[in-house]
């Protein structure tokens, strides 16, 4: 809590040099992203069948008043899944990228804030991110973004991201994935594997 609290007047001057339009926040979170609940919600039971627990990324952003929803970004464990080919995938509405542990790493975050300094195009803009190992503190050649880095072990209390906005994006997620399978079971298709990533990007981006 001191922490907190002698971070504040800190937080509150940097934040008070822009406008909320001009304040935007990055956050990562991992998803399960065909796991299901404990109780299904299957009529059938579906036999002999473990819990798929494939993991990716997903970096969110947005700013201060909400009217820039920056693409997402996806990480997941393999550079070119079956599921990707014949996909032009510059025409996916979010990034994805790889690496073998579906994590979020000091170069893609750097390739991250690269991209979203180019993309700012002129504007003058910060960004809010934890203070993380896997986000390194110099990124070169920025032009556009100032880097804003959450005081150590405050972020759970004061990350806009971790205050319920992360857990309604996974609550939407789980309500399409939860629409999708069960259209399936009623024409007959059992098997909520069949959920690749591409449909889970497709799914996160609606939600």
């Amino acid at each position: 809590m001191e922490n907190i609290e002698s971070a504040l007047p800190g937080i509150r001057a940097k934040l008070d040099q822009f406008h909320w339009k001009d304040i935007y926040n990055m956050d990562e979170t991992g998803l399960f992203f065909r796991l299901e609940a404990d109780h299904s919600l299957a009529t059938k039971q579906l036999e002999g069948r473990k819990k798929d627990e494939e993991r990716i990324t997903v970096a969110v952003c947005c700013n201060g008043d909400s009217s820039d929803k920056v693409p997402l970004w996806i990480i997941g464990k393999y550079a070119n899944p079956r599921c990707f080919k014949h996909v032009n995938m510059s025409n996916l509405s979010c990034h994805y990228r790889a690496n073998k542990r579906a994590w979020m790493t000091g170069l893609l975050f750097q390739e991250f804030v690269c991209w979203f300094d180019k993309r700012m195009n002129g504007r003058k803009v910060l960004l809010i991110v934890d203070n993380c190992p896997a986000h390194p503190k110099v990124i070169e050649g920025l032009i556009n973004v100032e880097l804003f880095f959450l005081p150590p072990n405050t972020t759970s209390m004061i990350q806009p991201y971790d205050a319920g906005i992360i857990r309604a994006l996974k609550i939407h997620y789980r309500r399409r994935f939860y629409s999708s399978i069960l259209e399936d079971y009623e024409v007959g298709e059992t098997n909520p594997e069949k959920i690749n990533i591409l449909n889970a990007m497709t799914l996160i981006n609606a939600a």
